[in-house]
Parts: structure tokens; C-alpha cells; sequence
């Protein structure tokens, strides 16, 4: 269960940072404009639709209706056994944990952004010169990244935990599945070796956060 758990989890943390912090830095970029206007909508949508509303519209419409993505009933294979078949057994779980994790993200970056763009070093590096994209790339970008990385982590130590309704409305044979099912036969081993898994996932994920900062920060040093 744990692959098919990480495959899930890796996939929709990367797709919802892509997405989050994209759609943060463009509300940020034009605030009171149309694309600020936007990306508060899809945070509007994101927010209030439930994960398993999301992941059956998917299901039904993308899968049954329109045919786009194709029903995998040949179950989950390796990423280096067959790339094809992988993406296309996830793409739809990751699409559904991404939507309702990335309006968080937007969320957050678009404030750290604009309370970032306020700061005196900003202010200094535009009066020195520097161009709008470079400050925003390598100012302001570097500087919202440490509290970003913590949040993920914690969120994607959270997915290992299981994603229970992700799993089990796309058939996912994965740790949260595994854990529900324990709980219904009593398998107490089963249940707490998830439990301690789980956790160990936890206290790693925060050990990788705090040696990032180090690399995201250079006013953070590891001694």
C-alpha cells in the first residue's frame, strides 16, 4: 500500500504547488484586476467543494462522459514499468487532491507575495534599478519559499497519513484504505503499524523542512 500512498501524495504535492503558487504570484502581480478576480473565484470554488465531490464529477464526466481519461482496471503499476500506465491510473486522484490543496496555496502566496513586495529591501531594489521580473524572481520569490516548504511538508506528511477518500473513491489500494479496512476487522496490528508509520513520516517531513531553511534562507545556518 505505501507506493501506491507516495505515488499519490508526491504527484498532487507537486501539481498543487505548480498550480498554487502560480495562480498566488498572478493575483499578487495584478491585485484588483481581472486575474486577481479569477484566481479569488477558483479559491471560492476550490474551498467549498469537498474532495469526494471533486473526485466523483471527475470520475463521472472526465472518465464516463467525455472519455478523455480512460478507466484503468488493470490496476496500479510501477512509474518504470509502465510510464503511461501510471500517469493514467493517477492523473484524476492527483487533479482531485491538487484542486482543493492548490486554493490554499493560492491563498497564502498571494499574501506573502504582497506583504513581501511591501518590505524596504524591495522598495531599496527597485530604487537601485532592479527590474520588476528580478525582483519578484529572486527578492521576493526566495523569501516567501521558507513558509511555503513548511506547509508542505506538514500537508504532504498529512497525504501519507491517508488520503481515505481519495483512495477509496478512485480504487486506490493505498495506506488509508488499508488503515479503514484494519479498523473494520479489528487487525490491531495492521492499524498500529500505520499509526507509526505515519508518524515517522511526520517527524521526518518536519527534519527535511528545517534543513531547507537553510538552503532557502542564508540567514539560516545548520550547526
Amino acid at each position: 500500500a505505501l507506493p501506491v500512498t507516495l505515488s499519490l501524495a508526491i504527484g498532487a504535492l507537486i501539481l498543487w504547488l505548480a498550480i498554487g503558487m502560480t495562480l498566488g504570484v498572478v493575483a499578487a502581480r495584478f491585485k484588483g484586476k481581472w486575474p486577481d478576480t479569477a484566481s479569488s473565484v477558483f479559491v471560492l470554488l476550490a474551498t467549498s467543494l469537498p474532495t469526494f465531490v471533486t473526485g466523483l464529477a471527475l470520475l463521472i464526466w472526465v472518465t464516463i462522459k467525455w472519455k478523455i481519461v480512460p478507466l484503468s482496471l488493470s490496476g496500479y503499476v510501477s512509474i518504470f514499468n509502465n510510464p503511461y500506465g501510471f500517469f493514467q491510473y493517477f492523473i484524476l486522484p492527483w487533479i482531485t487532491l491538487a484542486i482543493a490543496y492548490a486554493a490554499i496555496y493560492t491563498r497564502f502566496t498571494r499574501a506573502a507575495v504582497l506583504e513581501t513586495l511591501g518590505e524596504d529591501y524591495i522598495r531599496t531594489a527597485r530604487a537601485k534599478g532592479v527590474n520588476e521580473k528580478m525582483v519578484l524572481r529572486k527578492h521576493t520569490l526566495r523569501a516567501i519559499l521558507a513558509p511555503i516548504v513548511t506547509l508542505a511538508g506538514l500537508d504532504f506528511a498529512g497525504l501519507i497519513g491517508g488520503a481515505i477518500i481519495t483512495e477509496t473513491i478512485f480504487n486506490l489500494p493505498g495506506l488509508g484504505r488499508l488503515t479503514l479496512r484494519s479498523v473494520y476487522e479489528f487487525d490491531l496490528p495492521v492499524v498500529v503499524a500505520t499509526t507509526i508509520l505515519a508518524a515517522t513520516v511526520v517527524i521526518v517531513m518536519n527534519l527535511i523542512v528545517d534543513m531547507l531553511y537553510a538552503v532557502l534562507d542564508p540567514r539560516v545556518r545548520i550547526d
